[in-house]
């Protein structure tokens, strides 16, 4: 495992002189930072920055925000994207009923069709694509912030005892 973080490397990494400077647009790359520090850094860290929990929780807020609006924004362009496709799967079946057409013609017709189908089906999936892109981006900023607070409350010393268990006590469980 690598060596903690010590806290010039911290500075140096968020480009500050002091933890008195963090901002709230550096609260995520701290974040991320947390786990990888030495646990004494962390708390002094936060003991430097007294409102972390609140910057914190309105960065989430920040980001749920962006995600709604970009949501919404990947639902009216589905909605029309979804209504275009209507409107060409309308037309070839009005096409297809003209009794005047050859059969390479309506076999041509079912083929637009089917690749209409297709792209709807493609659509679908870029949709549950992007949901799951979001899902794991908002996941990794909560992790982040979660894993900075506990540390800052011990949870990253706590983690360190529960990991130093002799192999006697491991027979016992």
């Amino acid at each position: 495992m690598a060596r903690p973080y010590t806290e010039q490397q911290v500075l140096k990494k968020l480009d500050i002189p002091d933890f008195r400077h963090l901002t709230k647009e550096k609260v995520i790359a701290f974040a991320t930072m947390v786990p990888k520090m030495n646990p004494e850094v962390a708390k002094k860290a936060l003991e430097q920055f007294p409102n972390f929990a609140s910057t914190s929780l309105d960065v989430l807020k920040e980001y749920r925000s962006v995600i709604q609006e970009a949501m919404e924004d990947d639902r009216e362009s589905m909605r029309s994207c979804y209504d275009m496709y209507n409107r060409v799967m309308d037309s070839l079946e009005k096409m297809l009923d003209n009794d005047d057409l050859t059969f390479e013609q309506k076999t041509y017709i079912l083929n637009q069709m089917q690749e209409v189908a297709a792209a709807v089906a493609d659509k679908d999936s870029e949709k549950s694509r992007n949901r799951l892109k979001l899902i794991w981006v908002i996941g990794g900023v909560a992790a982040a912030i979660v894993a900075a607070l506990a540390s800052s409350l011990g949870g990253n010393i706590a983690l360190k005892e529960s990991n130093n268990i002799d192999d006697d006590n491991i027979t016992d469980l």
